[in-house]
């Protein structure tokens, strides 16, 4: 998700957008000041060609979504940071990602409240375009938020706002954040929801509409950030549990289910429908923070050349720095289940995409190989 969380936190955005944003690479010079992969990031001694280190990408990058443009140039969207309004990052290897620019050069025009923000950019290729799905909220969620969609030529844009495709008002629902954009036999769809349900619904052919009347739901209250996979003749709805947003504090994982069709019903590995869960964490983890890395949450994924699917997400804070960063990790499958960097808990080290992927070679920060 982008920054919502209980509306009774009583945190603003500002100092929200300080806590999951401070120290991100901006748009005026950063680059250089940054290095590679962002300021403040645990640098490896021992660089090689065969395996690569979390976190991989730039500071502030949080609910992370991925694409890989024609020339096999890969792009990164984040949420708003104090910095960018949807910041990008690009990269040739799947995991040396430098900060670009941001999407957005102004906040879009459809809402009028200065305490609006950004978040969860959702990118997709549809319809000769290069679609830019966005959540558009106040801190709290009360104030009917919506999903909004930019579109562009190229990854890189400049990206024209199209204005929403719907808001929380529009489907009688509370909290119309979190999107995900999802074609099932050539027809689009979306998956959305923070906190008060995931939901699902039609679009219109064009990408730019819902079609009334077309949606249901996937999964229950405290659940949000979406995501969907198909795989295994199975559709995996991974999504986020927890509180995100609260640096050390957080308590973010990773959940899953599963569906013969789109629609559901979508169940866990205990055999739980996913709609009938309602509380923090009581589905069945598949990605848990460890001593080092805190609250890893929001996920994309991505399945490469070889077929191997990667899971994209971010952490709330490191050890050594109480902020986000973008990670990366192997998705294996175990009895059609996602099994993620082979213990359930994000890598120190792991071979790169397209090499040779033992789980030997991976390394946690709990179990790390000595040196």
């Amino acid at each position: 998700m982008g920054i919502v969380t209980d509306p009774q936190s009583g945190l603003d955005r500002r100092s929200v957008l300080r806590s999951i944003g401070a120290g991100a690479v901006g748009a005026a010079g950063a680059v250089g000041a940054a290095g590679a992969v962002g300021a403040g990031r645990p640098v490896a001694a021992d660089e090689s060609d065969d395996h690569y280190h979390n976190p991989v990408g730039p500071i502030g990058f949080g609910d992370v979504s991925i694409i890989r443009a024609e020339d096999g140039t890969y792009y990164a969207y984040g949420t708003e940071t104090p910095y960018d309004i949807i910041p990008i990052a690009q990269c040739e290897d799947m995991v040396s990602w430098e900060y670009f620019t941001q999407a957005l050069e102004s906040y879009p025009d459809w809402r009028d409240d200065e305490d609006a923000g950004v978040w969860a950019p959702d990118i997709n290729y549809y319809d000769g375009q290069y679609h830019l799905y966005y959540s558009y909220s106040v801190w709290g969620s009360n104030e009917n938020p919506g999903i909004g969609l930019a579109t562009a030529d190229t990854p890189e844009g400049p990206f024209t706002d199209q204005g929403p495709v719907f808001r929380a008002e529009d489907l009688g629902m509370t909290n119309g954040i979190d999107s995900e954009f999802v074609e099932v036999d050539g027809e689009p769809w979306m998956v959305w929801g923070s906190w008060y349900g995931l939901h699902g619904v039609k679009l219109t052919p064009d990408g730019t509409d819902y079609v009334e009347g077309t949606e249901f739901q996937l999964a229950g209250d405290m659940r949000e950030g979406g995501m969907i996979v198909q795989e295994n003749d199975y559709y995996y709805l991974f999504y986020s549990t927890g509180h995100c947003c609260d640096g050390y504090n957080s308590t973010y994982e990773l959940e899953v289910g599963r569906a013969e069709s789109f629609t559901g019903p979508y169940l866990n590995q205990d055999g739980e429908d996913l709609r009938d869960l309602n509380q923090h964490r009581n589905g069945v983890t598949i990605l848990e923070g460890d001593g080092y890395f805190t609250g890893p949450g929001h996920n994309d994924a991505y399945q490469d050349e070889n077929g191997d699917w990667w899971l994209f997400y971010h952490v709330e804070a490191t050890a050594d720095d109480e902020t986000r960063y973008m990670m990366m990790d192997r998705i294996q499958w175990e009895a059609d289940w996602p099994v993620i960097a082979c213990t359930g808990r994000p890598s120190k080290r792991s071979p790169v995409p397209g090499g040779e992927y033992d789980c030997d070679l991976v390394e946690h920060y709990e179990t790390e190989a000595s040196e």
